[in-house]
């Protein structure tokens, strides 16, 4: 799907490449959702784009994620996308900025999770945009509340399982595995909004004479450094709960330990009597006493007895 936003007659779909207007005054952006390599060679043609970054994702490093070429801004965004309930995974927005127009390149989901947001948040049709720099700050501000709004929600998966882990005192593998996931998610969102923050602070650079737009970013960085902040709140909130369960478990295991030692020496002692009364010697008085037998059943319920006697005023149990 392709997307284009006019300066007079705000956002169109457009069904095809060869359908975008070649006056590039008229344009702010261009937006292509899912697309496909042939839209992606065609708008490159018809705008004289370099592409070589969307064949090179694998390579990309931080230092290529803002990339400032003498006619065109190339910019790759990584957006972590929730693929499950508790697992996420990044996806990347491909910006370019040339003549006047910048370029957005959004892999499908993300885009509907945005406009969204928008919709949710902005009035965006009573807004006036006079340029391609205040509608891209514009975009810009959407994918910081994304970012607070994703940070938000692994808050929340994280104060439920407190709320579960204090209530509960038995762990199995997936609550384990639930939290491992938690915590994988929360670091890549941290290492995407760091991504983000820096790209940000280039673009306030660029866009340094223009004082709204820069204030604009200046305002986005100063949020992404909250939310950074809010991040690192859940790597501390999670560390927190690795070790309350840490505790639970080891404390479990304790009980268990307890039950098995009680176990041990209530039958240590009945045991030691019967094995010593059942070796084959001739010559063992005990069996010759009348009342022999029934004292050795008091011996063995009372060496059964008292130890657990003694557990239970020690509140083993």
């Amino acid at each position: 799907m392709i997307e284009v936003f006019y300066k007079n007659t705000k956002q169109r779909t457009i069904e095809t490449v060869e359908s975008i207007s070649t006056k590039k005054d008229e344009i702010l952006n261009i937006r292509l959702i899912d697309f496909t390599s042939t839209e992606l060679q065609g708008i490159a043609e018809k705008f004289d784009l370099h592409i070589k970054y969307f064949h090179q994702k694998e390579d990309i490093e931080i230092s290529s994620h803002y990339v400032d070429l003498h006619d065109q801004v190339s910019i790759t965004i990584s957006i972590p996308s929730y693929t499950s309930a508790t697992n996420i995974e990044e996806k990347d927005i491909y910006i370019i900025i040339k003549d006047n127009i910048f370029f957005t390149f959004m892999p499908a989901g993300i885009e509907e999770k945005i406009n969204l947001l928008t919709k949710y948040r902005y009035d965006i049709d009573r807004i006036d945009f006079k340029s391609y720099q205040q509608l891209f700050a514009f975009q810009v501000g959407v994918i910081t509340d994304y970012f607070a709004d994703i940070v938000e929600s692994i808050s929340a998966k994280i104060k439920r399982i407190f709320s579960s882990t204090l209530k509960n005192s038995h762990f199995t593998q997936h609550d384990l595995d639930t939290l491992t996931e938690i915590n994988f998610s929360n670091y890549l969102v941290l290492e995407a909004t760091s991504e983000f923050q820096r790209i940000l602070m280039m673009l306030r650079r660029k866009f340094a004479d223009q004082a709204k737009v820069a204030k604009k970013l200046s305002a986005e960085i100063k949020d992404l450094r909250v939310i950074a902040e809010h991040i690192n709140n859940n790597f501390e909130r999670i560390n927190d709960l690795k070790i309350n369960m840490g505790s639970k478990i080891e404390l479990e295991q304790n009980n268990i330990f307890k039950i098995l030692t009680i176990i041990t020496v209530c039958i240590s002692i009945p045991t030691l009597i019967a094995g010593i009364y059942g070796m084959n010697f001739k010559n063992m008085p005990e069996l010759h006493v009348t009342y022999g037998y029934p004292l050795a059943w008091v011996a063995i319920l009372l060496g059964f007895i008292l130890p657990l006697l003694y557990f239970k005023r020690k509140k083993w149990f």
